[in-house]
């Protein structure tokens, strides 16, 4: 893929911003500098941060913002575990052990998402299988110790502080020549770093919680431990995604205040005594106790409310549950019914709290702009994967393209709708 220099720098901007593996102390204030002088990327510390990332190699095996960014965390880590300074003799055997243990912390954290880069970038055979998951592969090794030293890295019982364990058996199997064509990402020569520098590298230890990085496997309890672990790095990543969405749904369906001329009762519950609400005036006669009562309140709520439409076909079921526990939010600003779609446009219900709905399985977007103009609707909201046939301009003619809004899921492709002039948010990735 050719990727610009504007690009890269939005997709580092966008990491800082999300602070994985707290990121954001070190790229935001590193001057990013595009050089052939490094063959991937690298990040020096000696004075002012400096990213230095070569734009060919981006050209050459980057495919996706998921590879940016996971060569990105590959040469961040390093800098973080002090791999440049720790060791100051760097050999062949020593760069594929640290590589493959950074390799194995990225996919533990974040998923074959970012780890498909070393999939691609790595055969499944002795050494440089240890630089990459096993991704589906039967492991075909076996009699050999490759399978145990695997499965071990990306399970987390290595860490640094046994890397030398690792060495001493690849050196007594494998010859230099074996694997000197191997690419290994990020920079591997020793660097300075200086004491300002060294201050930021410290408190980024601080800030970060360890989830699946430092080896805890030889701590009693393992298993339990663990579980605890994977359960709490679930919720905080559900607490981040819930936030996101709540923000990118907030642009899409909040207006300007200038066009709220509108008003809508809304109830809530004071502690304050309420005509409307007998049950709790009985309980304050009877006991005497001011009790909470229910207070209908009339709110500014947009004249223009915004019609809602779903697309159900089987790839959006991992986050449709969670996008419609969201919209209940924003209920003020929907207009009812919603709509679902897939190759045709229904009408949604609401049954024991959740959306009830048919669908025919595929995905067109040509209904739900018929439903559209049939129906005289000019804003609304499409939540789509963005898999959809291309989008005839006849389709689109005489619509305010500015109301509206797609939300592409995180796995989704906006390209039709950013190509027909669409302004469109993408889901974050669970």
């Amino acid at each position: 893929m050719i990727w610009t220099e504007q690009q890269i720098e939005y997709i580092i901007r966008e990491m800082a911003e999300d602070n994985t593996l707290a990121c954001k102390a070190l790229f935001s204030i590193s001057r990013i500098r595009f050089t052939d002088t490094v063959k991937t990327m690298s990040v020096t510390l000696s004075g002012h941060p400096e990213l230095l990332i070569n734009l060919k190699f981006c050209h050459d095996y980057l495919e996706t913002e998921s590879d940016v960014k996971a060569v990105l965390m590959h040469e961040f880590l390093h800098v973080i575990l002090l791999h440049t300074e720790k060791y100051e003799v760097s050999n062949p055997f020593l760069n594929i052990a640290l590589d493959a243990i950074i390799n194995a912390i990225i996919y533990r954290y974040m998923g074959m998402a970012y780890a498909d880069l070393f999939v691609r970038l790595y055969a499944w055979e002795p050494i440089s299988m240890l630089l990459r998951p096993a991704a589906g592969e039967e492991y075909s090794l076996e009699g050999s110790h490759w399978d145990t030293i695997h499965m071990d890295i990306y399970e987390g019982k290595y860490c640094a502080d046994d890397l030398y364990e690792l060495l001493i058996y690849i050196q007594s199997k494998v010859a230099i020549d074996d694997f000197k064509d191997i690419l290994l990402l990020g920079e591997h020569a020793p660097g300075d770093i200086s004491e300002e520098n060294e201050s930021i590298l410290d408190d980024i230890l601080k800030k970060m919680n360890g989830t699946k990085i430092w080896n805890t496997s030889k701590l009693p309890g393992i298993g339990n431990a663990n579980e605890r672990e994977e359960r709490r790095a679930q919720h905080r990543r559900l607490n981040v995604w819930n936030r996101t969405t709540r923000d990118m749904l907030r642009k899409c369906l909040l207006i300007d205040n200038t066009e709220i001329t509108d008003t809508a009762a809304v109830d809530t519950v004071r502690p304050i005594l309420s005509n409307s609400d007998r049950h709790a005036m009985s309980r304050f006669i009877y006991s005497g106790l001011m009790p909470l009562s229910l207070h209908h309140v009339d709110r500014p709520a947009p004249l223009e409310k915004t019609t809602v439409y779903l697309d159900v076909s089987g790839s959006m079921s991992a986050e449709l549950d969670r996008i419609i526990s969201l919209l209940h939010h924003f209920r003020s600003t929907l207009k009812m019914p919603i709509y679902v779609f897939s190759d045709d446009v229904y009408e949604a219900k609401f049954s024991n709290q959740k959306l009830v709905y048919n669908t025919s399985y595929g995905t067109g977007i040509e209904p739900v702009f018929k439903h559209m103009r049939k129906n005289n609707i000019s804003k609304c909201l499409i939540v789509t994967d963005g898999y959809i046939p291309p989008i005839e301009e006849v389709a689109i003619i005489g619509f305010d393209r500015s109301k509206i809004h797609i939300l592409i899921s995180s796995e989704g492709d906006p390209g039709e709708f950013a190509s027909a002039g669409f302004p469109y948010q993408q889901l974050k990735r669970f």
